[in-house]
This record gives structure tokens, C-alpha cells and sequence, in this order.
């Protein structure tokens, strides 16, 4: 179990530091799994632990920014009747993006570490 965490941690990491390029939670999850080993299962497992490990940081800096951006009129300003729909749907969109992603990298990194010869431990370039 500890394995894993400290996995889906390097995985997190990865989503972070990668967060200003599109899709980088497919990384994160990727090389969690990748650094794991084990089967498809283990890797969709390591990949939502990553994606929720590199939610909550990036929730940190995502509420003040949608806050700023509604008050800037961008979206729906936080007195809009429809407000609340609004944020479920964001953060619906958010969870999809960041945890969904990180569970599809999680496969993808089974899939190469099955599949290819590549080397993707984390601890080789972190």
C-alpha cells in the first residue's frame, strides 16, 4: 500500500509540474502505473489515486481564479440565479479533466510498460 501511495504521489507531482501543458493528468497517471507495475487494474487504481492527489493542489488555485474570472465577467457573475448550476458544472468538468484523464494514463502506462521496452521510472529522471 505504501508503494502505491508514494506512486500515485510521483504521478501527482508529474500532473503538477506538467499542469500548464493540455492533458497532463494522462502523464501523471502514465507514470504512476508505469512505476508500479502490475495489471490493468492496478493501473486504473493508481491513476484515480494520482488525478485525486493532484486535484486538491490544483483546486487550491482554481476556485480563486474562477471566482476572479466571474467577478471580471467572464462566465456567470456570482450573483446570477444560475450561479450554482454553473459551478457544478465546472467542477463536474474539473473531476472528469483532472481524475478522469489521470485513470485513462493509469491504463496507458500499464499498457506501455506491457507493451514496450521503454523506461518510465520516475525515480530515473526526478
Amino acid at each position: 500500500m505504501r508503494g502505491s501511495v508514494t506512486n500515485a504521489a510521483i504521478g501527482a507531482v508529474v500532473t503538477i509540474a506538467l499542469s500548464f501543458i493540455p492533458f497532463s493528468s494522462i502523464a501523471g497517471g502514465a507514470v504512476a502505473a508505469a512505476n508500479h507495475g502490475g495489471g490493468y487494474r492496478a493501473g486504473l487504481w493508481l491513476g484515480t489515486l494520482a488525478g485525486v492527489c493532484a486535484m486538491v493542489p490544483l483546486l487550491a488555485l482554481f476556485i480563486p481564479a474562477l471566482y476572479i474570472a466571474g467577478l471580471l465577467g467572464f462566465g456567470i457573475p456570482p450573483a446570477a440565479p444560475g450561479y450554482d448550476l454553473f459551478l457544478a458544472l465546472v467542477f463536474a468538468f474539473f473531476l472528469l479533466y483532472t481524475v478522469g484523464l489521470s485513470a485513462l494514463g493509469g491504463l496507458g502506462g500499464v499498457w506501455i510498460s506491457v507493451h514496450t521496452s521503454w523506461d518510465l521510472d520516475a525515480d530515473r529522471w526526478l
